[in-house]
């Protein structure tokens, strides 16, 4: 829960009429000003009552960049005169403005200083505007001479009528504030920048407030003091936005750190070495755009380094400005690195003598390309100012899968074989291992591991090194892979060694943990599937018991990522699995017999879950799709007291889930899902109800756009001048306004339409779209949507 203190909104805020509660500063943020001389004024102003701050989750906040309202700015301007003068504004006073005060909806908490500024003419009621609500944001100018109009009132400063300002923005302050700006510059309560600008029309922040009410308070008073600046010695880096070299020598410079936060430093001549690649330089080497390390205290200089100059400084060799930068690797070739920047691919050019580093060791470009081939890689490339590859440091992402057999494994590293492909993993120092609970030693581990055929799960320490192993199973003459089985006899292969054994009369039988029979493991084995089996002997050492789990499906079950004629990716929880596909593959959606360019075609348009199943290779031999998302498709039905909705997509007919509001159009128009319902007792012919579908974090369908499809056929001809479309031989008229809807099939390279969205919503861009199409000989599927006056007042355009 958050709990906002602003100022002076509750009692305990308030200066008292003739003493100052005193308040400890402890402000969580308060290294968040942008100039440490902030600091001890925001402190003070803690102390003095003047602004408490904020309250979260149990600490004190000052938010020094937040803005200040009107309302608080006189709030504070009238607390502090209230302190100096002895007395608190009078009831009658309160009233006799109250009428206009309330008028303006201004905040009880604010009604009498601003009856105070009104009786004092330190405000108009035509400034009352700016106090309305009580939520307006103040500017430095009006805050200005709101303290301003206050000092001369109750002490009678001189304000001059004549006076002028030099500050470099002071076109920009309105005529009738310069006197008061001018008062406030000359008694040092408000000043500009380091740039010599006032900023007048800038939010006063409240770190900003807290300087000039302390400053005010301790000018009236003359009992407070400004606690000094004390600062530690900072170090930080950024970008040069202003370098100016003073008349005595000193060297002002204004730097933005990678934070976004500005340095306002002044170096004195003399005090302050400044060096470039180790060589001393002068503060005019120093320009705007350089890189540079400094250290400071406070707003003092302490040294300052060039680690890049924009210009070049002469005499000083230049160093070689370089950057880092990491993605995703894709793959690599002699010339160039290709990588993956969020949803898009860019290449890098390489140097001639780029360095390769991969998992930690001294590698080259063609080793690296080997390893992309098998696994998939995160790189630190490192660039230099014309964008030319230095150097990659690879290693595995977390893309890759972790559970598998072992290949191989050395003092330093593990290969592991998940599907038909191999990984390889850094090992640890320490690394671990693990079986049935108990400790392996990595001698033994690494002298059993061929004999044993183990598989394993790695889990990766922070550096993505292997820090433990842990083994799933390993065969021995108890376990193996099945070679062989009919009603009398199984054999089944453990490292290099075989082992066949008779079977009893009774045999249980588990496969993939469910209960089943000797003749459902032979149909199996003879389909080519390929088991892991664990056989329990009795008193004769016939086998009574098999339990049978397929080798290859630790990562067999998940979403549908990519598919050609060679491999598929599958995603299974949030990693990324690829697999090769044997020659010839079985292929159901939703059951029904299908072949890869099935999948492959409807994957752009539908998200499917799949199952796989491998054949002794590890090749996918078979694929069981469920389509589970369809974003369009032809509306079936509704069946509202189930929360379901059936549509046509895929040619399949898929039950999608509702979730518990849904928001429905039909043809742009609001319709409720008994409505939309109802509307397909009049699909018949070649009308229906075409829907597109948005989804919740919940996979349920939360929206339906609806739209009447009454045509449908290829795109023929466009008729500009006479607003007409032809479709399959008959011309239809279009309704100036109506709707064009341009896609792409699945399986239409998208490279070929990358610029899709350069044609125009109407009938002159459908006919540029036509002109393509036909340029390309592809043909454009076309669906309208007729009122009822049969004009088209809806084209959806898909080009195949």
């Amino acid at each position: 829960m958050k709990k906002m203190i602003t100022f002076a909104t509750a009692a305990s805020l308030l200066l008292g009429s003739m003493t100052v509660p005193v308040y400890a500063a402890s402000f969580a943020d308060i290294n968040t000003v942008t100039w440490s001389g902030f600091k001890p004024f925001l402190n003070q102003a803690a102390e003095l009552g003047l602004m408490s701050g904020y309250e979260e989750n149990g600490k004190r906040y000052c938010k020094p960049r937040n803005n200040v309202t009107y309302c608080e700015a006189v709030q504070l301007m009238y607390s502090i005169m209230k302190v100096y003068s002895g007395q608190d504004v009078s009831d009658t006073t309160v009233t006799k403005w109250k009428p206009v005060i309330s008028a303006y909806n201004i905040p009880a908490w604010a009604y009498k200083a601003t009856a105070y500024s009104l009786e004092n003419g330190i405000l108009t009621t035509s400034d009352l505007n700016k106090l309305q609500n009580g939520t307006k944001y103040a500017n430095r100018e009006d805050v200005g001479v709101i303290f301003g109009k206050a000092l001369d009132t109750v002490k009678g400063y001189d304000v001059k009528s004549g006076a002028a300002l030099s500050y470099k923005d002071k076109a920009s302050v309105s005529s009738a504030a310069v006197p008061y700006l001018e008062l406030l510059n000359r008694a040092n309560l408000m000043v500009g920048d380091s740039d010599n600008r006032f900023n007048p029309k800038a939010n006063i922040t409240r770190a900003e407030m807290a300087v000039l009410s302390v400053k005010s308070y301790t000018k009236l008073t003359e009992t407070g003091t400004v606690p000094p600046v004390t600062t530690t010695q900072t170090t930080a880096a950024g970008t040069v936005t202003t370098s100016m070299v003073m008349q005595n020598g000193d060297l002002f410079v204004t730097v933005k750190t990678a934070t976004g936060a500005t340095l306002s430093l002044f170096g004195a001549k003399g005090d302050v070495t400044a060096k470039y690649n180790g060589t001393k330089i002068g503060f005019d080497d120093i320009g705007q755009g350089d890189t540079v390390k400094v250290v400071y205290e406070g707003t003092t200089l302490d040294s300052i380094e060039v680690t890049y100059s924009k210009a070049g400084i002469s005499g000083v060799a230049e160093e070689k400005k370089t950057t880092k930068e990491t993605f995703e690797l894709v793959e690599i070739t002699s010339r160039e690195v290709v990588v993956k920047d969020g949803s898009k691919e860019k290449e890098f050019r390489l140097d001639d003598d780029v360095d390769i580093e991969l998992n930690g060791k001294n590698s080259s470009v063609s080793k690296l390309q080997d390893a992309l081939e098998d696994a998939s890689y995160d790189g630190t490339l490192t660039l230099d100012e014309d964008k030319y590859v230095l150097e990659i440091v690879a290693y595995m992402n977390e893309n890759n899968p972790t559970e598998g057999y072992v290949m191989d494994v050395s003092d330093d590293e593990i290969i592991i074989k998940a599907g038909s492909k191999e990984y390889k993993y850094i090992l640890s120092s320490d690394v671990e291992i693990e079986y049935d609970g108990k400790n392996v030693r990595f001698s033994k581990f690494e002298d059993d591991y061929d004999d044993y055929n183990y598989y394993v799960d790695l889990k990766m320490n922070k550096d993505n090194e292997v820090d433990e192993i842990i083994i799933e199973s390993m065969e021995d003459e108890y376990s193996g892979v099945l070679t062989f089985i009919n009603s009398n006899r199984i054999t089944f292969q453990s490292g290099r060694k075989e082992h066949t054994y008779d079977l009893a009369d009774d045999v249980d039988v588990e496969i993939d943990g469910k209960s089943a029979s000797v003749a459902d493991l032979r149909e199996d084995y003879l389909d080519e599937k390929s088991y892991n089996v664990k056989v329990d002997l009795d008193r004769n050492d016939d086998v009574r018991e098999i339990i049978a789990t397929p080798r290859f499906d630790n990562n067999n079950d998940g979403e549908l990522k990519d598919i050609d004629s060679k491999e598929i990716k599958i995603v299974v929880d949030d990693k990324e699995y690829t697999y090769d596909l044997a020659k010839d593959v079985d292929v159901e959606i939703n059951g029904k017999g299908r072949d890869l360019d099935d999948l492959e075609d409807y994957l752009g348009e539908y998200t499917f879950e799949v199952e796989l199943e491998f054949d002794d290779d590890g090749d996918v031999c078979k694929i069981e799709a469920t389509l589970t998302e369809a974003n369009e498709g032809e509306l079936k039905d509704i069946v509202e007291s189930k929360d379901t909705m059936t549509i046509s997509a895929a040619g399949l007919t898929v039950e999608l889930e509702l979730a518990g509001s849904v928001d429905v159009t039909l043809n742009g128009d609001d319709v409720s899902l008994s409505e939309l319902n109802e509307e397909l007792d009049y699909a018949y012919g070649d009308s229906r109800i075409y829907v597109e579908l948005t989804y919740n974090s919940s996979d349920k369908v939360k929206a339906i756009e609806a739209y009447w499809e009454d045509v449908h056929g290829e795109l023929d001809d466009i008729d500009v001048d006479e607003d007409e479309i032809k479709v399959d031989g008959d011309w239809y008229y279009i309704d100036r306004d109506a709707e064009f809807v341009y896609k792409l099939a699945a399986s239409v390279d998208e490279d070929k339409y990358s610029s899709l969205n350069r044609y125009d919503d109407d009938i002159d861009g459908l006919e540029d779209f036509l002109k393509d199409c036909d340029d390309a000989r592809d043909t454009c599927e076309v669906a309208l949507t007729l009122d009822k006056n049969n004009d088209v007042v809806r084209i959806k355009v898909t080009a195949r």
